[in-house]
């Protein structure tokens, strides 16, 4: 190998290891959302439903209302399921598309 090769061969060595050794700390420190957290989406008759069909991708069920109770939403890790809990961010982005409203 060239002087060049082997130099780039370390570098990215030392990047690969540097990732892996210090993982990006920019996560968002999310928790599971609490019943008083939700409450906006259960007031909502079959809301929550329409949630969980969002969450396997049929946003059928999302009514107008609905998604403006999702945008009320904390931001934290909405459990639909008893072994998945989703960001609300992804809830919120569904209703943006569906009705290409303002995420605020």
């Amino acid at each position: 190998m060239k002087p060049k090769q082997i130099k780039m061969m370390f570098f990215l060595l030392i990047v690969v290891a540097a990732m892996i050794f210090r993982p990006s700390e920019a996560q968002l420190k999310t928790s599971i959302c609490t019943s008083k957290q939700t409450t906006p989406i259960t007031q909502v008759a079959g809301c929550f439903n329409a949630v969980r069909l969002a969450a396997d991708k049929d946003s059928k069920l999302l009514t107008r209302v609905c998604c403006r109770a999702v945008k009320t939403l904390d931001d934290c890790l909405l459990l639909v399921y008893p072994d998945r809990a989703y960001n609300t961010y992804i809830f919120k982005g569904i209703c943006f598309e569906k009705f290409n409203e303002s995420l605020l």
